[in-house]
This record gives C-alpha cells, structure tokens and sequence, in this order.
C-alpha cells in the first residue's frame, strides 16, 4: 500500500469514520491496514474518535480491542448479505403480502448501505415445490395469523378436518410453522392443553381476536422438542419415543450420508455399499410413508412392529399391480392425448 501524504491524512480519517457508522468496527491493526499508518498512530486516532465520535465504545474480544460505533447503526455488509439470502424465501409465501415485506426488508437494509446488487432473484432462488396451496387468496387469513402471534391473541376460524367434518374453533396460536413448504399452527385450545397442528390451508374465516393469553415460558412450550419426538409435523401420535433402523442401498445410500431427515439421525457405512439410518422418533403414519418411499432399497431393521406394518404395506401395493386381481379401469371418454396427436399428424 502507498503510505498516504499528510494531505491525505483527513480523508484517510474520515474513511474510518465512515466505516464506524456503517456498523463496522477497528481496531490498532486493522486501522494501521487500512490509512498505512503506524501502530502508536492508530492508537491515538482511535482514542481521538472515543472521545469525540458520540455513541462509540471500546469492546474487548481476547487480545483485540475493537472501537464500535453504537448510535443509529447501518447494517454490517454481512447483515446485507443475509436479508438478500432471506428475501429469497419470500417465495414461500406467494402473492402474500409476506412475499413483499421480506422484499422490502431487504431493499432497506441495501439503501441504509448504498448498495444495490443485480439480478438478486435470479443469484438467490427457492424452489418451493408444490408451495402453500392456499396461497395467494389467503394472504389476509395469513396477516391474521402472524398479527395474532406477534400480539398474543386468541384466533377463532371454521377448521375442516382430514374426514371433511368442519368445526368452529377458538385456539391460542403458538408458532407457524413452514413444513414441506406448507404451513401449519401450532397451538392450544387454551392454557395447558395439548399442541395441536391446523394446516392452514383447512383454515377458513380467520379472525383475530381483541382477548389475548398468557405465552407460555420456555419450559412450558418449545416448538423444536415438540416436534423433534415424530416425524413429521404432526405431535399427538401415541406409543412412545422408539429407536428406528433402516438400511439403505442403491442411490440412497450415499444419499443417506449427505442429507438429514431428522435432529437424531446417524448414518453409518456397512457392507456392499449399503448405510443404516437411525433415528429416535415415535413411528407414526408418515415414518412409514418416508420408508415406503425409498422402494426396494430400504429394508427396516427395527422396530419389529414397524417392519411388520412396511411388510404389510408393501404386499398390499404388489397386489395391486398385480394384473391378475386388478379390476379394468372404465373408460370415461376419449384419451385426452388422442386429439392432439392427430392435429400434430396432419
């Protein structure tokens, strides 16, 4: 680095200032790296700013002392990084007005900076899958929802359950939840019932109510235990906490090795290629749909009642493509594809 002239001295000043308030933070060596200054020089610029720049402190971290500006603050370039990441996820809540306030976020923290990337929903990208079926009409039932959490008030919303019975309900919403890309509410009846998962989507006539509750403490509801004990986002299975092995091969094995499907899984190599997976859940309906899943490379190791029903389950799905017991399909028209073939033909 060219050491700067003594003409340059206030500009090379005012730049450590300026990085000050832009949320960054010096110290000796890197105010030393940054004007070409020498160390005692550094020092005696950084205890002129303590004193003179208000709203600064000095913060020790192990053997550095760093020199932080803690006034009206402007994000960090690793805080601008992070919301153009998080915006991304924006495509979670599509055609909500979610979708745009994650937008907006970023847009501030990249203005309160002076910065501005190209192409960012093209360099940062979430593929939703299906994404959330209720979305973009049931944006203002999902204000409801947030509003009413943030607030600690009492929901009330006609729910219509798996069997299609609809009931009247008034709960305590806990957490939403994004699960597969669909979102759930976790929550109560009322205080010190049992936690409940309401798939959104089966949510009609949200209304936020006026009468709060009473968030219960950490030890009272923690979302991640809750839901750690299964598989899958529902929480009211019976039976207890069991350990599950399954063998994978094929493809899946060294897929096993780079993915994780739940907070206790280990995955260990065995012979001829193949890797176990264990996990500590509660089997549940959809444990046995995630092994059905993997087709004729999973093989359940244990829980013995669990390879019963995945025995069982399979036979069943062998039966019915078995062509000798399969009933004809009755035709109801003409195949779809027939009539654009022909017009392809001409």
């Amino acid at each position: 680095m060219k050491k700067p002239s003594e003409a340059d001295t206030v500009p090379t000043l005012l730049s450590v200032v300026a990085d000050l308030l832009r949320g960054d933070r010096h110290s000796r060596r890197t105010v030393a790296a940054a004007t070409g200054k020498s160390l005692p020089t550094a020092d005696r610029w950084l205890e002129h700013l303590e004193t003179s720049l208000p709203h600064t402190r000095r913060v020790r971290e192990g053997k550095t002392t760093w020199l932080v500006y803690e006034g009206r603050r402007i994000p960090s370039h690793s805080a601008a990084a992070g919301i153009c990441v998080a915006a991304s996820l924006g495509a979670i809540f599509e055609g909500s007005p979610q979708e745009r306030n994650l937008k907006d976020a970023r847009d501030f923290v990249l203005r309160e900076r002076g910065e501005s990337f190209a192409d960012l929903e093209r360099k940062f990208v979430l593929a939703p899958r299906g994404g959330e079926s209720a979305l973009p009409e049931g944006g203002s039932s999902l204000d409801e929802i947030v509003s009413a959490l943030l607030e600690n008030r009492r929901l009330r919303f006609d729910y219509e359950h798996n069997d299609g019975a609809t009931e009247a309900l008034t709960i305590e919403p806990l957490s939403l939840i994004v699960f597969d890309y669909q979102f759930y509410v976790l929550a109560s009846r009322d205080s010190g019932s049992a936690f409940y998962p309401y798939r959104f989507a089966r949510m009609k006539r949200v209304e936020r109510l006026d009468e709060t509750f009473r968030y219960p403490s950490k030890g009272e509801f923690d979302p991640k235990s809750i839901l750690a004990q299964g598989f899958g986002i529902h929480t009211f299975g019976t039976g207890t906490v069991e350990d599950v092995e399954v063998v994978l091969s094929g493809p899946w094995a060294n897929f096993a090795l780079h993915h994780r499907w739940h907070p206790s899984q280990r995955a260990v190599k065995l012979d001829r290629g193949r890797v176990s997976v264990t996990l500590q859940v509660r089997p549940c309906r959809e444990l046995e749909t995630w092994v059905l899943g993997f087709g004729e490379h999973a093989l359940v190791m244990r829980p013995e009642r669990l390879v019963e029903i995945v025995a069982a389950r399979l036979r069943q799905a062998a039966n019915a493509y078995d062509t000798r017991s399969r009933p004809p399909i009755a035709k109801t028209g003409r195949n779809p594809g027939q009539g654009s073939m022909k017009r392809k033909a001409r």
